[in-house]
């Protein structure tokens, strides 16, 4: 939603705000402005809300900020360096008759506000028109790259963000976003193995322990599968033949599961990957990752199946998401096949409740303890 203020003037801080007085300032605002609670009527107390709640989404996302930083840069740029000089002063004239340059900066304007707004699609279009205009336009591979990064398509952000380094080396922005991806130290010397650290052969041989203690934790549910759970009967009928040793050795698995994806890359970082917040109360992106956390906690598959639907329809489905949902596949299929054959079926309904939240610790746990993993 676009309006007369910017967003530092809707939240009332400045430009240079850090995130804390962001956060800060929208709590405030949200506790006077909140349609529940605000002293106003209703309906502009909702369009105040709207507007404050869409203005601290952009604020408080770095790569988001930076985009609109930029946007606004070019709005308040002297009139002169906004128009080449064979353009024409009227507001109304035909986009057809604007210089090439003009309209690489359209585009890039266009791509910059549609990737604020998270639609992702879009921006790609604008920015692709940028490319056919202008073959060398560093700042249209630069924000391909971060759509390609969030959506969790690491390969194509690579490939983006080094267009973007070659035809602007001086991109330091893009250059530490194509690190990370790429998993090598920002310096070129050659890495070289230190005294005490880990070979690849001792690498592999303790990712195949703990992949091996994953797999075990499960076998053992066939081992000792233990009795139902007496009062599930009563209150939860739909898994009232699990048992503890059940639901305890699947989320222990299912942890150690996504720790290891975590440790070994092959998922990105789940703040990244799980898209948790919608864009300023209009639903240009549905909150998909919120969604599935809340519903995979009461009917993972049905959480997953929407997750999936409405990810590919807005382009916003993470490749690291879709690898943890195979892994709880996995879990869920070989606990139904290890447990009693009376609650083989609740297994497979509700088993994905318990693996996928245990996955999304062990993820996270992951994460941090993944910098011990490397060289």
């Amino acid at each position: 939603m676009r309006t007369s203020r910017n967003y530092y003037e809707i939240l009332g801080v400045p430009r240079n705000a850090t995130f804390a007085q962001i956060k800060r300032r929208y709590k405030q605002l949200v506790r006077k402005y909140h349609p529940d609670v605000a002293d106003t009527d209703k309906a502009t107390a909702h369009r105040l809300f709207i507007q404050i709640r869409e203005a601290y989404e952009v604020l408080s996302d770095p790569s988001r900020r930076r985009a609109y930083d930029a946007t606004l840069d070019k709005q308040t740029a002297p009139i002169g360096s906004q128009r080449s000089p064979g353009t024409s002063q009227s507001s109304n004239t035909s986009s057809a008759y604007k210089s090439p340059s003009s309209r690489v900066a359209q585009h890039i304007r266009d791509a910059q506000w549609a990737f604020i707004q998270r639609r992702f699609q879009e921006a790609i279009n604008q920015c692709k028109a940028a490319i056919e205009l202008d073959s060398r336009n560093a700042k249209a591979y630069a924000i391909l790259g971060d759509i390609y990064r969030i959506q969790g398509k690491p390969n194509s952000a690579v490939k983006y963000y080094s267009y973007a380094l070659q035809y602007d080396p001086t991109d330091r922005e893009s250059e530490k976003k194509l690190m990370n991806l790429m998993g090598t130290r920002v310096n070129s010397e050659p890495r070289q193995f230190k005294s005490g650290s880990h070979s690849p052969a001792t690498v592999m041989t303790i990712n195949m322990v703990w992949w091996g203690i994953a797999f075990f934790l499960i076998m053992l549910i066939g081992v000792h599968p233990g009795k139902p759970i007496p009062w599930l009967a009563y209150y939860i009928p739909h898994i009232s033949q699990w048992s503890w040793n059940l639901v305890g050795l699947m989320a222990a698995s299912s942890a150690v599961m996504g720790m290891l994806l975590a440790i070994n890359r092959l998922v990105g970082h789940p703040d990244d990957e799980l898209i948790l917040e919608n864009t300023g109360g209009n639903w240009t992106l549905i909150p998909t990752g919120l969604i599935l956390l809340i519903g995979s906690g009461f009917f993972f598959l049905g959480a997953a199946a929407f997750y999936l639907i409405v990810g590919l329809m807005q382009g916003s489905l993470s490749r690291s998401v879709v690898t943890v949902f195979a892994a709880v596949l996995v879990v869920v299929l070989l606990s139904a096949l290890m447990y009693e054959p009376g609650g083989r079926l609740q297994v497979l309904m509700f088993g994905g409740n318990i693996s996928f939240l245990s996955m999304l610790f062990g993820w996270y746990i992951g994460w941090i303890f993944r910098p011990l993993s490397e060289y």
